[in-house]
């Protein structure tokens, strides 16, 4: 895909819903924020897409070169910067289902570089924001 469009709409007091390609994402704030935590922070939703990404490259990798992946755990961190006003030292870790000779932790290692959620954040990205 040459691009991306994701459309997010107000659909409770403090609840977002996103929709790409039909397929939907909600986010809501916790009740300190008055929200009623129906669902992930935008931040934890960030953390997501990057896990799930990595994940999802390394899972594709796996099933061509026959390297057992089911069962992978992801688990991503970001420590909050600026007094809280955005995210820095993110970390991934992926727990494979069993050991990796070799050849398959090159394999797997080499996968990352087909993330784009983390090559985004590794390489900054320009972001305009327009209100009308």
């Amino acid at each position: 895909m040459d691009s991306f469009k994701v459309v997010s709409k107000n659909v409770a007091p403090t609840v977002f819903e996103a929709e790409a390609r039909g397929h939907k994402t909600v986010c809501d704030v916790p009740p300190a924020l008055n929200g009623s935590d129906t669902a992930m922070l935008p931040p934890e939703t960030l953390l997501a897409a990057l896990g799930n990404c990595l994940g999802m490259v390394i899972a594709l990798t796996c099933r061509e070169k026959g390297i057992p992946y089911e069962g992978m755990v992801v688990t991503t961190t970001a420590d909050a910067v600026d007094g809280g006003s955005r995210l820095d030292n993110f970390r991934v870790e992926v727990q494979m289902p069993g050991e990796l000779d070799a050849r398959a932790r090159r394999l797997v290692e080499s996968a990352k570089e087909l993330c784009k959620v983390g090559h985004t954040l590794a390489h900054g990205a320009k972001v305009e924001e327009i209100i009308l």
